[in-house]
């Protein structure tokens, strides 16, 4: 996956698009950390021992036990990069799921006639807040809240009867995105493993009752990359309908940030072809 598909943000955007964009970048830094750290203790120990030995002595021969111990390492970092991947994808869908809640809070806040329900609250409830704007936040994170909890067709129902706005613009995103959201509900509700309910939702040909699904590189790749396609979209969309404030991207923490999150993610991960980090030659040991 190129760097520019995971780069690529608007110049200005809301403040929840901003907070997604931070946790965007942080997902794609964490999953990546782990094996840059690998890779480069690898490099510092090789050019070590070329310095010091000279051509006299193979590096694994100078440092046998700090070898030993980081070929250990490496075996570690295979075993566990399948669950790094679901990790990455989980969280990729999380942080999608939250950007929609924080925005249709920031859209309803702006424009109360949304609450418009047959929903009861209490006398209580109204009288707990000290401004009619404090209420309104009030029911807008309710009301929010309550369909955080419904599926994603319900939320885009919801998004395209009241703000009138559809939720994607692009039918293969919108797949990719459900495919995303239930390999993540059986990650997190099933520890990957296949039931009948994950048979339809998932649909990929192949699947098993039982058998653990296996998140692929391509599989977290594209979750990330649909969630920043659809988020770029549809925040110039409602930000547009609803006149909502807007922030320089260039004036955010995470700004300066993105490029080295980007270019770890690409250099250590996608050029390595997933390769496994278990022991391996010298010459081997230096990012393609």
């Amino acid at each position: 996956m190129a760097a520019r598909d995971l780069l690529e943000t608007p110049e200005r955007l809301t403040k929840s698009a901003s907070d997604f964009y931070a946790q965007h970048f942080t997902n794609m830094m964490t999953f990546s950390l782990s094996e840059m750290a690998m890779r480069a203790h690898r490099r510092f120990l090789t050019s070590t021992a070329q310095v010091l030995g000279g051509d006299a002595k193979e590096p694994h021969e100078a440092f046998p036990d700090q070898f030993k111990q980081l070929d250990l390492y490496g075996e570690f970092l295979s075993e566990t990069r399948p669950a790094r991947r679901e990790m990455t994808l989980s969280r990729s869908v999380d942080n999608f799921l939250s950007y929609i809640s924080d925005i249709l809070t920031q859209a309803i806040v702006t424009r109360p006639h949304l609450l418009k329900t047959r929903e009861q609250v209490t006398l209580e409830e109204v009288l707990t807040h000290a401004s009619l704007e404090d209420f309104v936040r009030w029911a807008a994170e309710r009301r929010v809240n309550q369909l955080s909890f419904k599926g994603l067709k319900e939320i885009a129902d919801y998004v395209e009867s009241r703000l009138g706005l559809k939720l994607h613009t692009s039918d293969d995103d919108w797949t990719t995105l459900n495919k995303a959201v239930a390999v993540r509900n059986i990650v997190v509700h099933r520890r990957a493993i296949i039931d009948e309910r994950s048979l339809w939702s998932v649909k990929e040909p192949g699947l098993e009752l039982g058998q653990k699904y296996e998140v692929s590189q391509t599989d977290m790749a594209e979750s990330m990359k649909c969630a920043m396609r659809m988020v770029r979209d549809f925040d110039t969309r409602i930000s547009d309908k609803f006149d909502l404030a807007l922030l320089n991207a260039s004036d955010q923490s995470w700004f300066e940030e993105r490029a080295h999150s980007a270019a770890a993610y690409e250099k250590e991960v996608v050029a390595q072809d997933d390769r496994s980090l278990a022991p391996q030659s010298d010459d081997q040991s230096s990012p393609s």
